[in-house]
């Protein structure tokens, strides 16, 4: 299936949000088949808990919340995991790649005037 144009989508989520999420599901299907059969099983086990997720939340932005903390979740174990190979047990902040002061400037308030 081709995906729909964003202006299609948003058409479809106010007069036939339905049709939709029948689309999100087909893609979703199609993208997982696509995949290596060896990530299928574990894809379908995420999409598994992401729709557990967006059923739980019960609105769009409680959603997204929570599929977002699950992202996060995921990475903070692969940073864990990646500094464990370091032989570091901690959390490692990365040395930033950028200059970490700043002058702060004073401005007049036009606000008074």
């Amino acid at each position: 299936m081709e995906m729909p144009t964003f202006d299609e989508m948003v058409r479809l989520a106010k007069t036939d949000p339905e049709t939709l999420e029948n689309i999100r599901r087909v893609l979703i299907e199609d993208l997982i088949a696509d995949a290596p059969e060896s990530y299928q099983r574990r894809l379908r086990g995420l999409q598994f808990q992401i729709d557990m997720e967006r059923r739980k939340a019960g609105n769009p932005m409680g959603a997204c919340v929570a599929i977002s903390k699950m992202m996060h979740d995921s990475l903070f174990k692969l940073r864990e995991t990646m500094n464990g190979f370091t032989g570091k047990s901690e959390f490692v902040e990365p040395e930033p790649s950028y200059n970490t002061s700043a002058e702060v400037l004073r401005f007049p308030l036009l606000a008074n005037r």
